[in-house]
């Protein structure tokens, strides 16, 4: 499908782009402030690879934002619902299995909320 992307399309990738960059970077510069504040069991190496993979999809996301086509997002847009589901399959998972703080449940509702917000858009597009 090569249509045209909605504007609530354009405004769910730069949504996208500024949540992932933010924790991204969070994630990347400073995993251990992350752990402080919020409880998190940490692991610094690994959060440093989930930062930088957080501030690629925010790349991919701004590089989404700016495209006019369909075409040109289907495959961050599926990469994404790909992320959103293992992500929140494994938080589900740890939930069941460690003693994880509060912030566990905010991170599995931003991972549920982006799994949404992207179906939604993967819906729309193929609708059309």
């Amino acid at each position: 499908m090569s249509g045209e992307l909605s504007n609530i399309a354009k405004y769910i990738f730069l949504f996208g782009f500024i949540v992932s960059l933010i924790f991204g970077a969070w994630f990347f510069a400073s995993p251990e402030s992350w752990s402080a504040i919020t409880g998190w069991p940490t692991e610094t190496a690994s959060s440093r690879i989930v930062g930088a993979l957080l501030i690629a999809f925010a790349a991919g996301a701004i590089l989404a934002y700016r495209e006019t086509s369909w075409d040109r997002v289907e495959v961050y847009v599926l990469m994404s619902i790909v992320w959103t589901i293992l992500g929140t399959v494994g938080m589900v998972w740890n939930i069941a299995v460690m003693t994880l703080p509060p912030a566990s449940w905010f991170t599995t509702g931003l991972l549920v909320l982006f799994f949404v917000l992207y179906f939604y858009v993967y819906y729309q597009a193929k609708r059309q």
